[in-house]
């Protein structure tokens, strides 16, 4: 009995999720939707990502500069 309930459960979901998604307005006169008022501002990081692929330079010298102690030390 289990299994059969379950399956009209599942069965069920799905037909309810499914009429949900038939629900949109279907109206001929809607307009479509209005052009953008202007174009996005450039981000910071598009001018200078020079200055993230240095900061990510120095941090990997100084991760492989510490091993490189962390080696000597226990050497």
């Amino acid at each position: 009995m289990r299994p059969q309930i379950v399956t009209i459960l599942t069965f069920a979901l799905f037909l309810i999720n499914g009429a949900s998604l038939l629900g949109q307005s279907t109206l001929s006169d809607s307009s479509p939707p209005p052009p953008p008022q202007r174009t996005p501002p450039e981000m910071f990081i598009d001018q200078s990502i020079f200055i993230l692929v240095l900061a990510g330079l120095l941090y990997g010298g100084y991760v492989l500069l510490r091993k490189n102690r962390a080696k000597n030390i226990l050497d």
